[in-house]
């Protein structure tokens, strides 16, 4: 950090608390400061000994300006702040909020700024995006230009969210009045985790800078999706777990619905296949090809071994590939293909396989219940895969690490190395084909005791976030 950037935090440090001590901060002056303030007074109260209470405090007298405010709305506007499909958490808490007399949600979809995109490729996905959450009969708010690349501001958009729920806590892929930090400090933000944290680094600290980001400690609420990360915010937060509340995690709760619809891929797949029989399988190669911060996907060195496993296996199996969002790019700026054209031949040659296809976007409820198996050297599917009660081959390599709880996780899976040909085969025929799931009972243990919100809390996951919502602002 170079001496600029020190001296502009401590000027808004010393401007905000002024204004503070000075009793001038009222609900009209709130919305004239913005969240870098708040990330200056984060930052600056780190390094402090009592910084925390410090900042908690004054956090927290900042966050009942605007809960004051906005009880005495007759509406309060809720957005949801998106970037891609696949962190969608289903539509049961923006229909809550749609059904009451107080909220009106909106989804504000924001485009990614990834490094190695080109701006066609920022407006090739934008669009894929929005067309996603239109077709679902959400009011999803365009934030993008097709025509100029251009980001629209909250003016020229015509309406600004009060209440945030943030679905990704990376907030760098965010740009201008989107970054998080040039949001007016009038608006209270929240956050639903996009995934289950169970990974981990070399060193063993990720977990900690992984509670710890900005969105953690501006927020006035994360709504948690198990009690162990409760805890981990207490451990690792800056603002311990002050802001944290177990309430499960509105993505799993389609998995407890017995009314879901029926999902086409399979069907059209088994049909495709001439098998009706077949066992159904997905392959979910994460994107970290190379040490970032984290280091899990083997994807380089097994992409093409896994079209022909899916087509040795064609009589008897067929497959979805279902990439990270992010693993297109990352394989092309690391390598794996020359350009895009060459990643779009390497899923046609999935699309051409008489027992496969892909499936890049988009909410996966289905696609996982009437599965019969995943492989994959993702994340939070790990955890997710759970609530589906059924068997998951983990392809592991070196620098593959994951925290206490992700540890414990790997235990109830099978795992095989990513170049492990064999092994990956056995998998297939003795587990998935013949059925022979040995580690099943330790799943279902597993889930009971760690994952099952709802035999927890009675309800689901969205229920319990619009109620503490709505009972926080005495709605």
């Amino acid at each position: 950090m170079d001496e600029k950037e020190i001296d502009w935090k401590q000027q808004a440090v010393d401007i905000l608390l002024n204004v503070i001590d000075n009793g001038l901060m009222d609900e009209q002056a709130i919305g004239r400061f913005t969240y870098y303030y708040m990330y200056a007074l984060w930052d600056t109260t780190s390094k402090l000994e009592n910084g925390r209470e410090i900042y908690c405090k004054i956090k927290s007298y900042l966050e009942n300006i605007n809960i004051r405010r906005l009880r005495k709305q007759d509406k309060i506007i809720v957005g949801f702040i998106a970037n891609y499909s696949a962190t969608w958490i289903g539509d049961d808490l923006y229909r809550l909020l749609e059904q009451s007399a107080k909220f009106e949600p909106y989804i504000f979809l924001i485009a990614n700024h990834v490094r190695g995109q080109s701006n066609e490729q920022i407006i090739e996905e934008y669009e894929k995006n929005l067309k996603y959450f239109q077709s679902r009969n959400l009011r999803v708010v365009q934030t993008l230009n097709f025509d100029t690349g251009v980001q629209y501001t909250w003016e020229q958009i015509g309406v600004k969210p009060q209440l945030c729920i943030w679905l990704t806590p990376w907030i760098d892929l965010f740009r201008e009045h989107f970054y998080l930090m040039n949001y007016s400090l009038d608006i209270l933000h929240t956050y639903i985790p996009y995934g289950f944290m169970i990974d981990n680094n070399k060193n063993g600290n990720l977990f900690q800078e992984e509670f710890n980001m900005c969105i953690h400690n501006v927020s006035w609420k994360i709504f948690e999706e198990t009690i162990s990360s409760v805890k981990m915010a207490e451990k690792y937060a800056f603002v311990g777990d002050s802001n944290a509340v177990f309430t499960g995690y509105p993505k799993m709760d389609a998995f407890y619905k017995k009314d879901m619809p029926d999902n086409s891929i399979w069907d059209d797949l088994l049909q495709k296949s001439g098998n009706p029989d077949a066992k159904k399988i997905i392959y979910a190669p994460h994107h970290t090809l190379v040490n970032e911060v984290i280091n899990f996907s083997t994807f380089a060195s097994n992409y093409l071994y896994f079209l022909e496993i899916a087509e040795k296996f064609q009589d008897q199996t067929v497959w979805v590939f279902k990439p990270h969002p992010q693993l297109k790019y990352k394989a092309v700026r690391e390598g794996v293909f020359k350009n895009v054209s060459e990643w779009d031949a390497y899923l046609e040659k999935w699309r051409k396989l008489k027992n496969a296809c892909v499936v890049e976007e988009g909410m996966y409820h289905n696609l996982f219940l009437k599965s019969d198996a995943m492989i994959l050297d993702s994340i939070s599917f790990l955890a997710e895969y759970l609530y589906v009660h059924r068997p998951l081959l983990v392809l592991r390599k070196e620098g593959q690490y994951f925290n206490d709880f992700g540890n414990k996780l790997m235990e109830v899976h099978y795992s095989v190395q990513g170049t492990d040909k064999q092994s990956i085969e056995e998998f297939i025929e003795n587990v998935v084909l013949n059925e022979n799931d040995v580690m099943k009972n330790a799943r279902e243990k597993f889930f009971i005791e760690n994952l099952d919100y709802v035999d927890m809390l009675g309800q689901n996951a969205a229920a319990n976030i619009f109620e503490h919502i709505s009972r926080e602002l005495d709605c």
